[in-house]
């Protein structure tokens, strides 16, 4: 890392104060007036000031060894992103060490707001668009991470569209990730998860958190529904887009209504990654509904990866049914 003279000296203030001298000079000759002469001097002390300041809050950006990036998805056109991208700001000042992180963001390393924020716009069941949406945020963070020195800790917040949340939880595979839950119904948020290392991957022994009930058999079927029940929402089984599945196996959270914040969400995400591999191993296709927080599909996600043909389906209020959106390896050759 260069010295805090070298950078100075690379500084973009201070070179444009050098080009200006060098003409001033001439101009100043020309009148040959002492306060003139003085105006300048003082001119150029200020502005050289201002230099030593921009890079000492440059140099205290680079030398935080992880920078705190906070990251806005939205699925739902009546939700408000932006609002939801300060809330999240400011609980990241209220832990940092750096204040006014978001001016700084903008200011020394040219993140802006817009790179924060990222809103689906169109059909939800449109595969090409929903790829291309999820190709845009693998684009900017993958830019994030190229354009800084630091190491990057990302803080995401998705809502309203759970099931989006797989393919949110590979594009951010190999980050330092925390990720966020919106309280229903209140315009606060909690991070539920940390996800540093690998744990989210552990296989487990017991079910801890879930019970897994076998409803329906067929050896003849090389398909299977995996149900997965995290939430007070019944899963219809009756429905015309899951009546004809001949092998079902639902997982049951043991808790009542909602999962809560202090509760380990991780040890939720493991015990469905330890069934879907039982289930691979027995089965050439499984396909998941489910009804679970949108923070624990992307721990699910981040888990899974992108190798696994897993088709994901999602309750579609208007039809009543549940609708296929596309596998979780459909992302693989585009990344």
């Amino acid at each position: 890392m260069m010295n805090f003279l070298d950078e100075l000296l690379e500084d973009k203030l201070l070179k444009v104060i050098s080009l200006v001298g060098l003409f001033a000079a001439y101009l100043l000759d020309a009148f040959d007036n002492r306060f003139y002469y003085y105006s300048a001097a003082g001119i150029t002390f200020f502005l050289l000031v201002s230099a030593a300041v921009r890079v000492y809050k440059q140099r205290e950006l680079f030398q935080t060894e992880v920078l705190d990036i906070p990251i806005v998805v939205a699925f739902e056109p009546n939700v408000t992103p932006k609002y939801m991208l300060e809330t999240l700001f400011k609980d990241l000042e209220a832990k940092s060490t750096i204040i006014n992180l978001k001016e700084k963001l903008k200011k020394y390393r040219n993140i802006v707001e817009e790179e924060l924020v990222f809103e689906y716009k169109g059909d939800l069941y449109d595969k090409e668009r929903l790829l291309s949406f999820f190709q845009i945020i693998h684009f900017s963070i993958t830019k994030m991470k190229e354009n800084n020195p630091n190491k990057i800790h990302f803080h995401l917040l998705s809502y309203k569209r759970p099931s989006y949340g797989f393919w949110l939880g590979y594009i951010f595979e190999n980050e330092e990730l925390s990720v966020y839950q919106q309280v229903p119904d209140k315009d606060t948020i909690n991070k539920i998860a940390h996800l540093k290392d690998r744990i989210y991957k552990n296989s487990i022994q017991k079910y801890e958190k879930f019970d897994i009930q076998l409803l329906k058999m067929d050896e003849n079927s090389d398909t299977v529904l995996l149900a997965i029940k995290a939430s007070s929402h019944k899963i219809t089984f009756a429905s015309e887009s899951l009546v004809h599945y001949t092998n079902i196996v639902s997982m049951v959270a043991k808790h009542d209504g909602t999962i809560q914040d202090d509760e380990d969400w991780v040890l939720y995400a493991r015990e469905i990654f330890t069934q879907l591999m039982k289930l691979q191993e027995h089965y050439k296709k499984i396909v998941i509904v489910h009804n679970m927080p949108e923070s624990l599909a992307i721990i699910v996600g981040k888990a899974t990866g992108n190798f696994w043909p897993v088709l994901i389906r999602q309750y579609d209020v208007p039809s009543g049914e549940y609708k296929e959106i596309m596998q979780l390896n459909d992302l693989r050759c585009y990344f």
